[in-house]
């Protein structure tokens, strides 16, 4: 969470913990935007087939390098920044990040106000800059996800806190109440005046809620509900206090929030790729009268309606406001940021059960009687309503040759068996009992960048169709930055339907993925015989739903799916192979023409979708401390006695399920 002395609240918190997020993709996604105007400046550099001129050996190749070595920065950053802040916390990795990328970009900038007249030395010290850029970006994606998605995780603890408050408020002041009945009726208790009427008049808070649906003005009609609120009510509407019935009725809007506030934070990334275009666009249209030819309508695409030197500031200043973001950022977060209670807590849960264990190992070895003080709540009755299987993840999750990883033997069941080196039998302990999902996870985020290069493709087409063939530099990225606005729509719809569970994560994920599978096998297909106005629908409609969909899931769901110890390692595993997904495609879909690249960017949207249905769970509803409890009996060997949400079959993913069922019936 941060610590500022005044706490922002809603979008504006959001905008302020994804500015990391806006940056990076401000600088990141320029490199395609500023392109055009580097082939203006240095059209030697980009002609394939004679870099003779150049002046640097192999100068198309030297350009290509940045896309690359940006890359690989990514890859690197996202795992190995991701596994480093599960040791040191959120808070130094965010900052690390952001001096990892406040120092990249300001070398870009640098790179750009001196080397520009230089294409020999540019493009490889920008290939240098956005390597080095590139990590701080991957450490970004898992820590930015794994932060917000534990500040809402402690928001839903603080609003469950108040609510317990507020209901044993009203309790005593109702118990007063009653007593001061009692005193003036000559001991007759309301409990002996309902007797009558009501077999039962005495029920619990938590067995009672106010359905949404049924409010009708100060009426309002209860149903049970399985909230731990403990305190005692009468059953009667008209003795519950309105504030109580009002905080009950309220419960789900309030505390279904944690996908929404990740999304929100995650929506920075498109507004960034936004604001790059859209600020290239204003600088190139109040720039263009500087060339010879302003003012000629019939040369709005000539090279000289901009000076060389204009394009070069326009370069510059597009370079020098995305610096000053991210330094803003990297000092913002060494003053305010603090670190993740979340985690925190967990590592300090984690330590006390520790310390508990090897004292109670050293005394007698009888494991079997201990309880941690935090796993002592887990042995308390599940009050779901659907049954739980009485399952560990263990016997849920593939057994594979995860088994024979290592000599450890973490199912002995023996006192001496607890594991020794954390670092390596966590790693074992997570595959085993968490793999499925990981690979699950992994599998999706690289099949859905394989499929949306397929939109990048789509976009020269689009631009053709949207700005027309005589286009001028500002026209494109006038239309790039309508399709970036389009996108960002995607991230807000996202984010307003995330939370519900009629939707939830995995049916968002699939129908995304389905919907844009479709629109690319359509272009594959059909795309000779559809009209500019069709061809800017399909490219619009996959720009939108890939983002509400897919491209928002696969950074959530990776962030809840896997306990607070292991989340940021997890999430960086994800999304580096997601990287690797793109880097596959921009290498390999220059082998086959046009159709067959929509076709396998659909082929792989359906894969996507299918690797998703069986082995990612649905976690919308899902408390994630659970998964915290279920983590840590795994790390002390006491698996098989949770009984929880977590291997609920609402939680489960369809692999889990039935695997469940077939060690149950075993």
């Amino acid at each position: 969470m941060v610590a500022t002395s005044n706490p922002e609240r809603g979008i504006l918190s959001a905008l302020w913990h994804g500015l990391g997020l806006f940056g990076e993709s401000y600088i990141l996604f320029s490199v395609g935007v500023l392109r055009p105007i580097w082939e203006k400046l240095y059209p030697l550099c980009f002609d394939e087939f004679d870099t003779s001129q150049c002046y640097t050996r192999g100068g198309y190749q030297s350009y290509q390098s940045i896309t690359y070595s940006a890359v690989v920065g990514i890859m690197i950053g996202m795992v190995a920044i991701g596994a480093l802040a599960t040791k040191v916390g959120r808070r130094r990795g965010s900052i690390l990040t952001a001096a990892m990328m406040s120092g990249g970009s300001a070398l870009l900038t640098l790179c750009s106000l001196f080397l520009s007249g230089s294409p020999s030395a540019l493009f490889p010290c920008m290939s240098i800059s956005f390597f080095f850029f590139g990590i701080g970006v991957g450490g970004e994606y898992p820590l930015s996800a794994s932060s917000a998605s534990e500040r809402a995780l402690l928001k839903l603890k603080q609003r469950q806190d108040e609510e317990k408050s507020l209901g044993a408020n009203s309790n005593r002041k109702m118990r007063r109440l009653l007593s001061g009945a009692d005193d003036s009726s000559g001991g007759t208790t309301p409990r002996a005046a309902n007797s009558s009427r009501d077999a039962a008049p005495w029920k619990t808070l938590e067995e009672w809620k106010v359905s949404a649906n049924e409010v009708r003005g100060d009426n309002r009609a209860l149903t049970p509900v399985t909230e731990d609120y403990g305190q005692t009510i009468p059953t009667s509407p008209t003795n519950t206090t309105r504030d109580t019935i009002d905080s009950l009725s309220s419960y789900n809007a309030k505390y279904r929030t944690k996908g929404r506030e990740v999304l929100l934070v995650f929506s920075c990334q498109g507004l960034g790729i936004f604001m790059n275009s859209l600020v290239l666009t204003l600088l190139l249209a109040t720039t263009r009268t500087s060339g010879d030819n302003a003012g000629d309508d019939d040369n709005l695409n000539d090279e000289s309606d901009y000076q060389p030197s204009t394009l070069v500031n326009i370069w510059r200043i597009t370079y020098a406001v995305g610096t000053a973001v991210l330094i803003y950022v990297f000092v913002s977060r060494l003053s305010h940021l603090a670190e993740s209670e979340v985690w925190l807590n967990d590592k300090a849960q984690r330590e006390e059960d520790k310390i508990e264990r090897d004292l109670k190992q050293t005394k007698s070895g009888d494991k079997g009687s201990y309880f941690g003080p935090y796993e002592r709540q887990i042995n308390k009755s599940y009050s779901g309503k659907e049954p739980v299987i009485n399952h560990t993840m263990s016997s849920i999750t593939m057994r594979s040759d995860f088994d024979q990883l290592g000599s450890t033997n973490v199912e002995s069941g023996c006192c001496g068996g607890a594991l020794t080196k954390l670092s390596d039998g966590k790693m074992i302990l997570l595959l085993r009992h968490y793999g499925v999902r990981l690979f699950g996870t992994s599998a999706v985020w690289l099949l859905w960048d394989v499929s949306f290069y397929g939109n990048k493709l789509f976009q020269s087409t689009f631009l053709l169709a949207l700005a027309g063939e005589n286009a001028s530099l500002a026209q494109i990225t006038g239309a790039s930055a309508v399709n970036s606005f389009v996108a960002l729509l995607g991230y807000y719809a996202s984010a307003y339907i995330i939370d519900d569970p009629d939707c939830g994560r995995l049916t968002l994920q699939q129908l995304g993925l389905a919907i844009t599978g479709i629109l690319f096998l359509v272009c594959g297909k059909l795309s000779d015989q559809l009209s500019s106005a069709w061809l800017i629908i399909i490219y619009f409609g996959s720009s939108f739903f890939g983002q509400c969909g897919p491209n928002c899931t696969t950074f959530l769901i990776p962030a809840e799916a896997f306990p607070t110890e292991m989340r940021s390692l997890c999430h960086g595993i994800s999304a580096s192979c997601g990287k690797l997904g793109a880097l596959i495609a921009a290498i390999m879909f220059h082998l086959v023409d046009e159709h067959d690249l929509f076709l396998c960017s659909a082929y792989s949207s359906f894969a996507a979708c299918a690797v998703s249905f069986l082995t990612i769970p649905e976690t919308t509803s899902l408390d994630l401390f659970e998964i915290d409890k279920q983590w840590r009996l795994i790390l002390d060997e006491r698996q098989n006695e949770y009984e929880g949400p977590a291997t609920d079959p609402r939680h489960l993913s369809f692999w889990e399920r039935n695997q469940a069922r077939m060690c149950f019936w075993k």
